[in-house]
């Protein structure tokens, strides 16, 4: 092994770190919380939603620019929150406000940048494909993308981490790939019940490479799952490796979504908005 730290070395660390709970986890704005919450009560409408994200003005100005990105107006842009509420709906909205409000408490960092920003636009695509596939199947959309979104979570956690506990170039790339691999499930987890998310989107972090495990929300986890492959196959990111076409045609998880290979053709199709999504949120 090289003076950098090597895989074992630094998967060890993170595992002591992660059993004596000293893993620091970041606190989701409060307005971001609130926005959830408002989206599940049917007194909410464009004005009081609107009003909620303008409490946090830099959140505010940051949902107004993605909301005015390709991936979602035509020609004639937004001028004001309430005006992208009434254009793209509250739902819509509320995921590009938590989702804002995400990429800036836990996929910011200086140290590893490029690896932050591959990891929030892995997250941002499988977050589109967890509800497209959801919308396929005819299931409750949600929580589909808050559940692809955060699938990761425990990467980025744990990649600020690294970067506290290290300097740059002591801790070898491919050894920060196979420590975030192994570990980042459980401290997603974590992160997901500290800020009182729902149980399905818990387990859907926790079991998506294993969802047998999973013991209430099985088809939340099956389903991140696959959009996460998906995710890997249009949009390829050096620290996982390539995902095939014919391994992902041949995976168990269509089977058990009781999805067909034209069904997977189209949700290909919609790389290109997936991509553009991403783009828009970066």
């Amino acid at each position: 092994m090289t003076t950098a730290t090597g895989s074992f070395e630094l998967s060890a660390l993170l595992g002591r770190l992660i059993a004596e709970q000293r893993i620091e986890l970041p606190i989701l704005p409060a307005v971001a919380l609130e926005v959830m919450a408002a989206c599940q009560q049917q007194e909410t409408d464009a004005q009081k939603l609107s009003a909620i994200i303008h409490r946090d003005q830099a959140l505010a100005a940051n949902v107004l620019r993605v909301a005015n990105s390709a991936a979602y107006v035509g020609q004639i842009p937004c001028a004001s929150l309430t005006q992208a509420v009434g254009r793209l709906g509250m739902q819509l909205i509320a995921e590009i406000a938590v989702a804002v409000a995400v990429k800036g408490r836990a996929f910011a960092g200086r140290t590893c940048a490029d690896l932050f920003e591959q990891l929030w636009r892995h997250a941002v695509i499988t977050g589109f494909f967890t509800k497209e596939i959801a919308r396929m199947r005819r299931r409750n959309v949600e929580s589909a993308f808050l559940c692809g979104l955060l699938h990761d979570i425990g990467k980025a956690v744990l990649l600020a981490t690294v970067g506290k506990h290290f300097e740059d170039g002591r801790v070898e790339l491919a050894a920060i790939a196979h420590a975030l691999q192994e570990h980042h499930a459980t401290v997603g987890s974590q992160l997901a019940r500290g800020w009182r998310l729902p149980p399905q989107i818990v387990e859907a972090i926790e079991c998506h490479h294993d969802y047998d495990r999973a013991k209430t929300a099985q088809e939340a986890a099956m389903t991140v799952c696959l959009a996460d492959m998906l995710a890997h196959f249009v949009s390829p990111t050096p620290d996982v490796q390539t995902v095939m076409a014919s391994a992902l045609r041949r995976h168990p998880v269509l089977l058990a979504l009781n999805l067909y290979a034209d069904q997977l053709d189209a949700l290909l199709v919609r790389a290109d908005k997936a991509i553009a999504l991403a783009a828009g949120m970066a």
